[in-house]
């Protein structure tokens, strides 16, 4: 991780402008003006930071690499699972079509252990818990590959083992979405809203 990402983070420029110099840089981290000018440049060039009238400020890009490596040093001194906390949201249907494809059913069957229910949860995870959605992409999934039917190609899916209450699910993340990086789909081989008397707008934790 570039520290002087880091340097511009407690400065607040990932939520505004900042206004700081490269010899305020140098200073602050041990280097040359000289060294903190061209680095800040590649910084810019690699689309982690933008330079403007009002300043400096982290661009998504760069706050999205700093949400998963500060993830990553979390679960290392803590030690703890993956912790998701968010609210379900009405999904559009298509989970259930798709996991009453043989494709997908039997290899969700044989590589997770259970005969998915047709149909998926949708979790909207909250704001606080994204960079720690961001670090599922860094764990090894269970690739449940894709297929042809004949009349169409259907696409990869990672999925995560994962737990609501006593209830053993699995997340899953088509290749191939139109959900943003803040809803997560899950399934499992029951009903989950029914078994956990769950509907619309409740919140659930989950484990993964």
């Amino acid at each position: 991780m570039d520290d002087i990402l880091i340097l511009l983070l407690r400065k607040g420029a990932a939520t505004r402008p900042v206004r700081i110099t490269t010899t305020d840089i140098g200073a602050e981290i041990s280097m040359s003006q000289q060294s903190a000018s061209r680095r800040l440049a590649g910084l810019e060039r690699s689309g982690y930071i933008e330079r403007n009238k009002d300043g400096v400020v982290i661009l998504p890009k760069g706050v999205q690499e700093l949400a998963a490596v500060y993830s990553t040093l979390r679960l290392a001194f803590e030690g703890e699972r993956l912790k998701l906390h968010g609210k379900i949201v009405k999904g559009s249907g298509e989970g259930k079509y798709y996991l009453s494809l043989s494709g997908y059913k039997k290899q969700i069957k044989e590589k997770i252990g259970f005969d998915p229910f047709p149909g998926t949860l949708n979790v909207i995870v909250d704001e606080r818990d994204l960079a720690i959605r961001q670090q599922l992409r860094r764990m090894e999934p269970i690739v449940i590959s894709g297929f042809k039917d004949g009349k169409r190609t259907y696409g990869d899916l990672f999925a995560y083992r994962c737990r609501l209450n006593d209830l053993d699910c699995a997340i899953v993340i088509p290749l191939r979405t139109h959900h943003g990086a803040n809803i997560i789909e899950i399934i499992c081989a029951f009903d989950i809203k029914r078994a956990l008397s769950k509907r619309d707008g409740d919140r659930v934790q989950v484990v993964v």
